[in-house]
């Protein structure tokens, strides 16, 4: 009997916890619901990991995007596409396929700068 309440209470409270009050034009909330669930267990926990002194919240919620961001080097009939390094900084280089003729080129620099969720709790960055 305990164990059945206490399993009634532990489902109630995660469907309280993955619950989203959601516009009814929205297809397929639950995913939403699970993705905003999920994005707020990882602010907890980096929190968490902040308050404990492991490290910085943000560097945190860096390793775990980083993780789930790993998109593999395609290439097509056009373009061949690679992974490499530049002075240690990994680098996916785009190159036309058939032509070997030096040509410009062009090096796009990420400021780094990303936000998860809302920009709450993050004042101490």
């Amino acid at each position: 009997m305990r164990l059945r309440l206490a399993g009634a209470v532990l489902l109630a409270a995660a469907a309280y916890y993955v619950y989203l009050p959601l516009p009814s034009g929205v297809s397929e909330p639950w995913k939403l619901m699970l993705l905003d669930a999920l994005f707020r267990s990882f602010m907890q926990a980096s929190d968490a990991a902040h308050t404990l002194g492991v490290c910085h919240r943000v560097h945190l919620l860096n390793r775990v995007v980083s993780w789930v961001e790993v998109i593999e080097a395609r290439s097509c009939s056009a373009v061949n596409v690679t992974d490499s390094t530049l002075g240690g900084v990994p680098t996916r280089v785009f190159q036309p396929k058939g032509d070997s003729r030096l040509r410009r080129g062009v090096i796009y620099f990420h400021g780094g700068g990303w936000a998860l969720a809302s920009g709450s709790g993050f004042d101490s960055v």
